[in-house]
């Protein structure tokens, strides 16, 4: 608990970059034992000194929250809670050969009414800028108590770490005091101060990992091959085992576990050959607490080898990464090590608030960016507070950031149904993904050092068991296809997400989440290992492929007698779409009496490119000699009534028109408005094709419709603006679109397209069921804008005049005219977007050559084996039996020859392997 006098006259106050003002809290120190101080040495140590370990957090609000205790740090309280702790403690502390440093609790004066929010800061060691320290003249002008730590100063780029000699906190001779000390003489030296040029290494009192202590009863153990796998309902619940007959984890791939440590040793794990304790600056990432093996467990357990539980990407190498204090530089040293020593995703089941106001975000977020720029794809969790904010580093936008979800398949909250209706995951705006928390088997430590008596712990749970599965199936995808960017698997988990429990879950399209529709409660879904495999395989069939079959690990080419019906021929490149845009730039007063004002008009085209395979709809199963009458088009899409129908195009357009209106409007709700306008007034008339008069403002001989007024002329006239917007209209509206259509999939009524691009299906398989892929088809247009004209006028009564018809214009304004022209378009200029656009159209096409085999029935599966081996053996029978009947028609024809007529009987012959060893007919032994 915190003391009720923090403001006595002995509490010292400083100043921290991160947390403001501080304070010592006087009634908790931390300690960071020594490595390989035994659990009854430190607690034969406390007992001495009357102190206890600081136990689970008292707070009705966050029941969830644990203090940061692992075997290499402890917080600690005074047996009597109320006394604060003494010097002559703390001195006795740090005599001891167990301890290798003592430090205060700290706690932000502006934060001083939150209780539990306290951190320390390392005593021994803090951070100057280089730029500082050179400016400085070098550390030895700052003060003569540091020294240069050479083994951190290559670890933080851009920052020096200054080690302390002889360190007492019971002195008062810390990082805390000392900086303050090389504060002063930075601001002399070198013009710069605490603020922007001294950081420490901030430790938190709350833990920040994501992991909730289990309250209810485990599972029942089920075995097959490993033992524990029954229990694994995650894994199957994310179709893990579906996805293992597609890849399995490959030995390339490694993912860096930023954590407690993991058991190096551990039989179940593959360990990769570097690991490293981010607070002792050693290459061992050996245990500091039990959290670390656990997340190992769940991505890389070793799979079918008769022990404990499989891992999501069993077969991948697990790198080590400990922290024996959860300091904020820990966290960031552990991602440069993870960058430079070959790891391709990093998991992090941890995290921290920024109301806890103490880490220093932006060493973290420096260190994240390194990661993410070489190419690391990163995951963390999102925390179980239950909460509308997810934690740090999750609510990080390099990050993946991961929920928790329940075998309701509905985010995990507070009052669910689950057992553990006591807790919930947090979300919020930068969730992501949400994957099965609760009950989650894993390693655990050797014996009974971890969570539990053996080598594994059947109750992980917390978006800390969800984080290590997403980043296991990630590295799955990596195993199939190791060329992918961390943005393309990232994408590939967003977007195969399954859209659960949609009665409770609203998915939309949002802005800043470009990977489909978005919940705010779970993200985009719950993760679909199988799906995400399948769409990595379908986006590497360029690669050659050495195997086949049903039950192969990777997908074959289909022959061509066997491939779906051909899509509609391929339209010619004139067929485009226009769109026309004005805008209107005032350049001010002339004179004090009139207005010179340009208006440039755009001719924006979208040509159509061909058609391609949009995203997958849904599946379709076909048992073993069921058939399907399927259509490859569906043409139309019903709106109001029995007669109307809206074509593509024309929804495309009318999406288009009330984007543009929105950005004219200063109120969001203008797009709805607009849209419901023009489809309720225009279903019937818009044209279903060639140019699009007034949706932008189409030149006419009249009116202003849709016409933009820019405050300047530099800020909106230039052809590459204008292009640039009108292509994310156009990308925004197709993606509308898409969410819209994949509501319903009409059937259309022209019997021409009926009978054309109708088919069937048919499994003949008498054993293997059959799932057919059903793909949206779209259409890929290319866009371009040119200038189409650029007028001027002085007045709004004048008609606009052409930029190159000045006659009659006074020369007093020639010049002003001439200069403001400078900054125009040029007519005819010509920008075309790199970027294909693509349009969701209402046809769908059966995928065939993505079938995916369920497997057989053991009974069903041994017959039909017995009846090829038969049918095998009657046709090799056959052949024998040809071979020997040519063998005896020769053997009678060279008798025939002879004097002695031979009567040519044809005799029949054995099979069976016992008659077939003596006879004649068999052996070919002929006198």
């Amino acid at each position: 608990m915190t003391a009720n006098n923090k403001n006595d006259s002995g509490v010292k106050h400083f100043w921290h970059p991160t947390a403001g003002e501080i304070q010592h809290d006087l009634h908790y120190l931390a300690i960071r034992w020594r490595t390989g101080a035994s659990k009854a040495a430190r607690t034969s140590l406390l007992e001495d000194a009357k102190l206890a370990l600081a136990g689970q957090v008292d707070d009705q609000r966050r029941p969830l929250l644990q203090v940061n205790q692992t075997d290499g740090l402890s917080w600690v309280v005074a047996n009597q809670l109320d006394k604060p702790i003494d010097s002559e403690t703390i001195r006795r502390l740090e005599t001891s050969s167990i301890v290798e440093w003592v430090s205060m609790a700290l706690r932000s004066v502006k934060n001083e009414a939150a209780e539990n929010v306290l951190f320390t800061v390392n005593p021994t060691r803090f951070y100057i800028k280089e730029q500082a320290v050179a400016r400085a003249g070098g550390l030895t002008a700052l003060s003569a108590a540091v020294n240069v730590d050479s083994t951190r100063v290559s670890l933080l780029p851009g920052w020096t770490a200054v080690r302390l000699d002889n360190v007492s906190a019971a002195q008062g001779h810390t990082a805390i005091e000392v900086a303050q000390t090389v504060n002063a003489s930075l601001k002399t030296l070198a013009g710069s101060s605490l603020r922007d040029a001294i950081r420490f290494e901030n430790i938190p009192f709350l833990s920040p990992v994501c992991h909730v202590e289990r309250c209810a009863i485990p599972m029942t153990e089920f075995s097959p091959n490993d033992p524990m796998f029954a229990q694994q309902w995650g894994l199957q619940r994310i179709g893990i085992p579906r996805a293992w007959e597609i890849a399995r984890g490959s030995s390339d791939i490694t993912v860096a576990v930023i954590d407690e440590g993991v058991e190096l040793t551990h039989p179940d794990l593959n360990m990769h050959e570097n690991s490293w304790n981010a607070s002792t600056d050693t290459p061992d990432g050996s245990p500091t607490g039990n959290h670390g093996t656990a997340c190992a467990g769940i991505i890389g357990a070793q799979f079918d080898n008769a022990q404990g539980v499989a891992g999501a990407a069993s077969g991948v190498r697990i790198m080590a990464i400990a922290t024996a204090t959860w300091a904020d530089v820990d966290i960031a040293e552990g991602l440069y090590f993870a960058s430079d020593h070959g790891a391709r995703i990093v998991s992090m089941s941890f995290g921290v608030y920024a109301s806890w106001n103490f880490w220093d975000f932006d060493i973290v977020r420096d260190a994240l960016q390194h990661a993410h720029t070489q190419g690391l794809l990163l995951v963390a969790a999102s925390g179980n507070e239950n909460s509308g904010i997810a934690r740090f580093p999750g609510s990080d936008s390099r990050t993946l950031c991961v929920g928790g979800s329940n075998r309701s398949d509905e985010r995990k909250r507070i009052g669910d149904s689950s057992s553990e209706n006591w807790w919930g995951a947090s979300y919020g705006p930068d969730l992501d993904v949400v994957a099965p928390c609760l009950e989650m088997p894993t390693t655990d430590r050797l014996g009974a050092a971890g969570y539990s008596n053996t080598d594994y712990y059947e109750s992980f749970n917390g978006t800390s068991s969800a984080t290590p599965l997403v980043a296991g199936l990630s590295a799955l995808i990596l195993s199939i296809r190791p060329s992918l960017t961390n943005v393309e698997v990232r994408h590939i988990v967003q977007s195969t997400c399954d859209k659960v429990s949609p009665s409770l879950y609203s998915y939309s399209l949002t802005n800043a989440k470009p990977s489909g529709t978005w919940n705010n409660e779970v993200g985009y879904g719950r993760v679909n290992a199988e799906r995400a495999l399948l769409a990595a395989c379908a986006n590497n069939r360029d690669q050659k492929q050495d195997c086949s079959g049903c039950d192969s690990d990777c997908i074959e080419q289909t022959p061509a007698p066997c491939r779906g019906p051909v899509p509609l021929p391929w339209l010619s490149q004139d067929r485009c779409m226009y769109f026309y845009e004005m805008r209107v730039f005032d350049s001010g007063l002339i004179q004090d009496r009139f207005r010179l004002q340009f208006r440039v008009t755009y001719q924006h085209s979208l040509c159509l490119l061909g058609r391609q395979q949009g995203p997958l709809l849904y599946t379709t199963t076909l048992l073993p000699g069921e058939e399907l009458r399927i259509h490859e088009y569906d043409r139309y899409r019903r709106v109001r009534s029995e007669t109307q129908r809206v074509s593509v195009h024309t929804s495309f357009r009318q999406t288009i028109s009330a984007m543009s209106q929105m950005r004219r409007s200063s109120s969001a709700s203008a797009y709805v408005d607009s849209l419901n306008s023009i489809r309720t007034n225009a279903d019937t008339s818009v044209s279903a094709g060639g140019g699009l008069a007034g949706f932008f403002g189409a030149p006419q001989g009249k009116g202003e419709f849709g016409v933009d007024t820019e405050t300047t002329i530099a800020s909106g006239a230039s052809a590459h603006t204008a292009s640039e917007q009108f292509s994310q209209f156009a990308i925004t509206s197709s993606q509308a679109m898409e969410a819209e259509r994949s509501l319903v999939i009409s059937t259309f009524e022209d019997e021409e397209h009926r009978t054309t691009t109708a088919r069937t299906l048919k499994n003949h398989n008498h054993c293997y069921a059959v799932t057919y892929y059903v793909r949206r088809v779209n259409e890929v247009y290319s866009a371009s804008s040119r200038i189409e004209s650029v007028e001027w006028r002085i007045g709004d009564s004048v008609q606009w005049r052409s930029i190159h018809d000045i006659e009659g214009l006074p020369d007093n304004l020639r010049q002003t005219f001439e200069q403001l022209k400078k900054n125009l378009p040029r007519v005819g200029e010509v920008v075309h977007d790199k970027r294909p656009i693509t349009i969701p159209t209402d046809g769908t096409l059966y995928e065939t050559e993505l079938a995916h085999c369920s497997s057989c029935e053991p009974v069903r599966g041994a017959e039909e084996l017995v009846n090829l081996e038969y049918k095998r053996a009657q046709s090799r029978k056959a052949c024998l039996e040809a071979d020997l009947l040519e063998l005896e028609l020769n053997r009678r024809r060279k008798l025939a020859q002879t004097t002695q007529p031979v009567a040519l009987e044809l005799n029949s012959w054995p099979f069976d392997s016992e008659s077939c060893a003596t006879d004649p007919a068999c052996t070919g032994d002929y006198k």
